[in-house]
């Protein structure tokens, strides 16, 4: 029977990269924090990002928070399509092998991430801003599309960050920002066979991949032009460098699991996070009708990250809109797919869902993996 199922197995996964003349590997963009007020804004977060998005991305933009916060629950989860179907054959009496084997071509991607507790300290009627929290990100994509090989990528990151902004200029025009963290990565990095698979080979990172730890730091900057408001519009531009020290997760000695006997070599090394740049314009408007705080970005990111891929693929387009006071609608373009959400701020509760396409190919338009997101946020 085994022997069955791993020919079925095998057949599908042969086939699938052929089906319609595509032959893609995946190769996406493998993100250490994902915002769901971002995703749903085509991505955008260097001149738009808010609290837990200072942590990555632009760390300037925490002098742009508008009131103190104190976050102490806001788990986020996010998935595709693929892992439902995945869940639901088993569920219908199917094995995890047909079940995988249906699945065949696709990515089953899956995200669970916190950034609690949190504290945020906006400026005030000062000049320095403040972030400070503990962040957890767990992912898993397991890439079902090259023949006879299953590529999981899996990677937990555990650390603290401390975001601190300061503005400058007489009407505080210029605003500049530093993210320092501390992170432990554990990661996979290892290909199996279907015939691995069905031996019984563990795909658990220990298992399989490397672990270590990493003292890195971003840098940001923004600039809003003050006296320059065509149409009420308030104008600014943005840069950044995530990652500046290499993001190799080298520089710290954290190895809190004992290497398994599959993977017995102490020197293996998690997935590293390289350095990238971006820069980016936006336009916001205060007040609109009965719409409020809306804005609008162009971005460009991922500059150092995007290996062999095109141009397109660090293009983000997006905005959001407030109205009714609670309630924000969201929408863009991330490489090139279309991205929507909408958000709930009830003061101490913030609801977030986001529906977003990333590519997983090198040229936008070949091969669109369509993610759902949801973040509940319980703040003071």
């Amino acid at each position: 029977m085994k022997k069955l199922q791993l020919t079925a197995l095998a057949t599908l996964t042969l086939a699938s990269p052929f089906v319609g003349g595509n032959a893609f590997a995946l190769d996406d963009i493998i993100k250490p924090y994902e915002s769901v007020r971002s995703s749903g804004m085509g991505g955008v977060t260097l001149t738009t990002g808010l609290y837990d998005e200072n942590y990555f991305g632009n760390p300037a933009r925490v002098t742009a928070n508008p009131t103190w916060r104190v976050t102490i629950l806001d788990p986020m989860v996010e998935t595709n399509s693929h892992v439902s179907n995945s869940v639901r054959a088993v569920n219908g009496g199917s094995n995890i092998y047909n079940a995988l084997g249906g699945d065949a071509g696709d990515d089953n991607h899956f995200r669970l991430q916190t950034t609690m507790p949190s504290v945020y300290i906006p400026t005030g009627h000062g000049r320095w801003a403040f972030a400070l929290g503990f962040i957890t990100s767990s992912q898993v994509d397991v890439d079902l599309r090259r023949s006879f090989n299953i590529e999981p990528t899996g990677i937990v990151d555990v650390g603290p960050a401390l975001t601190v902004g300061r503005t400058f200029m007489e009407e505080n025009d210029l605003s500049v920002g530093i993210t320092a963290r501390a992170t432990y990565r554990l990661s996979t990095n290892t290909a199996f066979s279907f015939v691995d698979l069905i031996n019984g080979q563990s795909i658990s990172p220990r298992a399989t991949g490397g672990q270590g730890g990493m003292a890195d730091f971003d840098l940001g900057t923004t600039y809003t032009f003050r006296h320059f408001h065509p149409g009420g519009v308030d104008l600014s531009v943005a840069g950044a460098v995530e990652n500046v020290m290499g993001g190799n997760f080298n520089n710290l000695k954290l190895r809190f699991l004992k290497d398994s006997h599959d993977n017995p070599t102490p020197a293996n090394r998690p997935l590293p996070e390289p350095r990238r740049g971006g820069f980016g314009f936006s336009a916001q408007k205060a007040s609109m009708g009965f719409l409020h705080n809306t804005s609008l970005a162009l971005e460009f990111q991922d500059i150092g990250n995007n290996t062999n891929g095109s141009v397109y693929r660090t293009v983000h387009i997006g905005g959001e809109t407030h109205f009714f006071s609670i309630f924000v609608l969201r929408g863009g373009v991330n490489q090139g797919y279309l991205t929507g959400g909408f958000g709930l701020d009830l003061r101490i509760l913030t609801i977030d869902v986001s529906t977003y396409g990333e590519e997983l190919s090198l040229n936008p338009g070949q091969l669109e993996d369509r993610r759902y997101a949801l973040r509940v946020a319980l703040q003071l």
